[in-house]
């Protein structure tokens, strides 16, 4: 598959982490802080707890993953690097590109998932109601580098809600 042309390029992850830090961040205050991207006509909004009194969780939810062994999160490098995926991603859900689909969770709770298939990259959603009316609220995005992420994507769009 080519690339979709509304694709950004990843951005690099190495170096100085202080810089590193303040990179992303920047792409993530213009991604959802400056704009705010819609889902479906729906406002994307997305966790603004700050748990360090200085970055929202959902900041540290797209650029970390959760250590097996230690619970704590840690930069995952190939899931930051995709950080300016995520917007265009939902700006352009409605792209042949992305697979896009509704998903009862264990717990009860509809999700929506986007998929990129193609190049592994996901983002997960959850319409809630809200004064303003519904809105698309931001759960996490992720690379799914593994196999058994992969196959557990493809579960979840076989058993997708119709």
């Amino acid at each position: 598959m080519t690339r979709p042309e509304w694709l950004p390029d990843i951005v690099s992850v190495s170096g100085a982490w202080d810089e590193t830090l303040a990179n992303l961040y920047s792409i993530f205050v213009r991604d959802f802080k400056m704009s705010q991207p819609l889902f479906d006509g729906l406002q994307v909004w997305h966790d603004r707890r700050r748990p360090d009194g200085v970055y929202e969780e959902a900041f540290w939810h797209l650029i970390t993953a959760r250590d097996k062994y230690t619970g704590d999160r840690l930069l995952d490098p190939r899931r930051a690097e995709r950080l300016p995926w995520c917007t265009p991603m939902i700006r352009n859900s409605h792209d042949d590109a992305v697979k896009v689909w509704d998903f009862r969770e264990r717990s009860g709770v509809l999700r929506t998932y986007l998929w990129l298939e193609e190049l592994d990259y996901a983002v997960v959603l959850e319409k809630r109601p809200h004064r303003i009316g519904e809105i698309a609220f931001l759960i996490t995005a992720f690379y799914l580098g593994f196999r058994e992420s992969r196959r557990n994507f493809a579960r979840k769009y076989q058993k997708r809600e119709a």
